[in-house]
């Protein structure tokens, strides 16, 4: 199956980059391009892509704002941020947007397909330095409650929490399902009650709210 992907991406050489990076591929197509906010909602608007790669800083939009469009207008898609902002109040609200991938920008090279293809196929790609900014964030807000409290706060289980120390690391659901000695299955089965707890309805949702809220130590 072959991905199709847009970008939107204000910087002319890092979008000709990334257009480089996916058409290079043979998993992902590139199916459209945007360097401004207006531009990228109207390829939104024809609902092309199953990936919409996204930056936050545009000339003019707020890409918060187009990712939440995405969630709205396009039931299939999957946004991933790319950015040069690596702060928890931009992750955090990427995230409560929509956003179900979060990478720096640095210099992209050619694993950006195999995130691209990670992010479709369910799991939650995040540079790894930035989940100790999602901890700290935490941490910083929330230093005086006790655990059991915010265990109690959510009702999750032992096992429950298994599986999100495990989302946290970016384990897929069968490599859960390996590490726990349960079924995908059973997995599943765990992360939907999961998601009914936290109020969420995605992998990247439910590991900010739990890092937010300071219920999982680093």
């Amino acid at each position: 199956m072959t991905l199709s992907i847009v970008i939107v991406e204000d910087d002319d050489l890092i979008r000709a980059h990334l257009a480089d990076i996916i058409n290079a591929s043979s998993r992902c197509a590139l199916v459209g391009s945007a360097r401004n906010g207006a531009e990228a909602i109207a390829l939104i608007e024809q609902d092309l892509a199953d990936v919409y790669v996204v930056d936050l800083c545009l000339p003019d939009a707020d890409g918060v704002d187009l990712i939440a469009l995405i969630k709205r207008s396009c039931a299939d898609a999957r946004s991933m941020v790319l950015s040069t902002f690596g702060d928890a109040k931009h992750m955090n609200r990427s995230i409560r947007a929509g956003a179900l991938g979060y990478l720096l920008k640095d210099q992209p090279d050619a694993s950006l397909i195999d995130k691209i293809v990670a992010l479709h196929n369910g799991e939650s790609p995040v540079t790894p330095s930035l989940i100790k900014v999602l901890f700290k964030n935490a941490m910083d807000q929330d230093d005086n409650k006790t655990s059991d409290k915010r265990f109690e706060r959510f009702a999750l289980g032992p096992r429950e929490i298994e599986v999100l120390h495990l989302l946290i690391d970016g384990l897929p659901i069968f490599n859960i399902g390996d590490r726990l000695c349960i079924s995908s299955h059973t997995v599943n089965q765990h992360l939907r009650s999961i998601y009914r707890k936290l109020d969420v309805h995605s992998r990247a949702m439910a590991v900010s709210t739990a890092i937010q809220y300071g219920f999982l130590e680093p």
